[in-house]
């Protein structure tokens, strides 16, 4: 009769990889062909929106000389009330497109305010830490993530923190959370505080 006794222990095994190799860097090159495409978007979008702003500025401009030549001419004659009307249509029209070029420029402006972010969140990007979600304002900001090393939440927290969009803002809040099925770990970070 033979016996036999296994001495080969499963703490021998080697330890699974969540995360391979490939998928890090299939993941890491997803993200910068992300970043690189919306930085294409978001310059296509400036290039056009710095179009319509010289055309309406050319339109402006001839609607202010054309409003400038009607109230020359109702100075030098007598009031007369179709040229009124036609003084004040042109000056509403003046009106709304200098509403539509303020309206613009705040866009352009926005978009002028997110290009630096993401061109430093890809300089401060850590391998070990998962950016979900972030909700960015002139006076708050709030992060969304995962990560595998708590520790790299504050080196990551101290590198934001230099990004100029942040200037005069403070975290507030700082939450952790283990998840259950996974060996990652949740955080959240919120801060107010900035100055518009």
């Amino acid at each position: 009769m033979k016996l036999r006794v296994n001495l080969f222990s499963a703490a021998l095994l080697p330890p699974k990889q969540t995360l391979s190799l490939k998928h890090l860097g299939i993941s890491l090159g997803s993200i910068a062909a992300l970043i690189f495409v919306l930085s294409a978007v978001l310059w296509f979008l400036q290039q056009q929106q710095q179009q319509q702003l010289q055309v309406l500025s050319q339109q402006k401009q001839q609607q202010q000389t054309q409003a400038d030549l009607m109230q020359q001419a109702i100075l030098q004659r007598q009031p007369d009330t179709q040229l009124q009307q036609q003084v004040a249509l042109a000056q509403t029209q003046w009106q709304r497109r200098q509403a539509l070029l303020q309206f613009l420029q705040q866009q352009q402006q926005q978009i002028t305010f997110f290009s630096p972010v993401f061109a430093h969140l890809v300089k401060i990007d850590r391998p070990e830490l998962w950016l979900q979600q972030f909700v960015l304002t002139p006076h708050s900001s709030s992060w969304q993530g995962i990560t595998q090393q708590p520790q790299s939440v504050a080196v990551w927290l101290q590198q934001l923190a230099s990004l100029a969009q942040l200037q005069g803002q403070q975290f507030q809040q700082i939450q952790l959370q283990q998840q259950e099925d996974a060996p990652l770990i949740e955080f959240t970070l919120q801060s107010t505080g900035g100055t518009p």
